[in-house]
């Protein structure tokens, strides 16, 4: 097949650091043309009425399918299919996805147009049954977001407690954990670029912030870990769920942020942030890790590899098309 994949272009693909949907949309290319098909991506910045100039020079009519993963271009993507007549599939990657109840102003008009889409790919059921439940009858596809275990460096024993790897914001909650752990000896990194709007602070005695990753550092050092963590009060898939697992590093989430975890594994501990003891979940996670880092890399692989991950997107794909 011959594919167009279309980020929004405010971050390159490949991604050098931060942007969880162009590293995706690069993994995905890549598994694509490993798979034997054409792939081209569309990542050019565009605003507004101009994004439909965009589009059409794109040739979208070209390809045998489009995967558009900009939800708020939808509106400009929708009515041209009509038009031109190409397959589009459209993904939103928006972490309050599933919670409407946590929804920005934007995005009710964005679920109004996703709601017309022909075909929309959602990488969690939760998303699905929330989208149902408010009305949406577009055809719907789930598939989590597939992975590069082989990317990740793995060891058999982790030599670092736990790390927060995220985008310090509000949704993350990482001034809820930071605070949660201060007066205890739990010890946690803090790792990704900081919201100008958040007041992030941390003891700098058991809790420590220690920049921004680039691509290579998670890959190298998110191993020597033994918990990640991530309380997130909303997330579709998050892939440094994925990169933990792969590094055999354990998981203590939020419910929010477990979508597609088979939470009944030893190792993965769901917890309600406002309610649970954080720090004895974070420790308890650390202490059981080295017996289950086999497992842990195992799971990711069966269940999160591209190996197993591509196959099923392509037959989503060959499904729309042949339609």
């Amino acid at each position: 097949m011959r594919i167009l994949l279309v980020s929004g272009g405010g971050i390159p693909i490949p991604p050098p650091r931060w942007g969880g949907v162009e590293n995706l949309i690069w993994q995905q290319a890549t598994a694509l043309r490993a798979a034997g098909h054409e792939v081209d991506i569309c990542n050019v910045p565009a605003r507004g009425i101009k994004k439909v100039p965009l589009a059409i020079s794109t040739k979208p009519w070209t390809y045998d399918i489009v995967h558009l993963h900009l939800d708020n271009s939808s509106k400009y993507w929708i009515p041209l299919t009509k038009i031109f007549k190409f397959n589009l599939l459209i993904s939103t990657h928006y972490g309050y996805a599933a919670f409407p109840e946590h929804w920005n102003s934007v995005y009710p008009r964005i679920f109004q147009n996703l709601k017309k889409a022909p075909n929309l790919l959602l990488i969690s059921p939760e998303i699905e049954k929330t989208f149902r439940r408010l009305g949406a009858t577009a055809r719907m596809f789930v598939l989590p977001n597939g992975i590069n275990c082989a990317s990740l460096k793995w060891k058999p024993k982790g030599t670092k407690d736990a790390i927060c790897l995220a985008r310090v914001e509000k949704r993350k909650k990482q001034t809820l954990l930071a605070s949660k752990l201060d007066k205890t000896d739990v010890v946690c990194d803090f790792a990704g670029p900081i919201d100008p709007e958040i007041d992030f602070v941390v003891n700098e005695r058991n809790t420590h912030y220690i920049g921004e990753w680039s691509r290579d550092q998670i890959q190298e050092n998110l191993t020597d870990y033994r918990c990640l963590v991530l309380i997130s009060d909303g997330e579709g898939h998050a892939a440094v769920l994925s990169e933990a697992m792969a590094a055999g590093v354990s998981l203590v989430v939020s419910p929010q942020a477990s979508h597609n975890l088979d939470l009944s594994l030893p190792w993965i501990y769901a917890i309600d942030p406002e309610k649970d003891d954080i720090p004895a979940a974070i420790q308890k996670a650390i202490d059981e890790n080295e017996r289950y880092r086999k497992e842990i890399r195992a799971y990711c692989e069966a269940d999160f590899d591209w190996k197993v991950i591509m196959p099923r997107y392509i037959e989503i794909l060959e499904q729309i098309v042949a339609k």
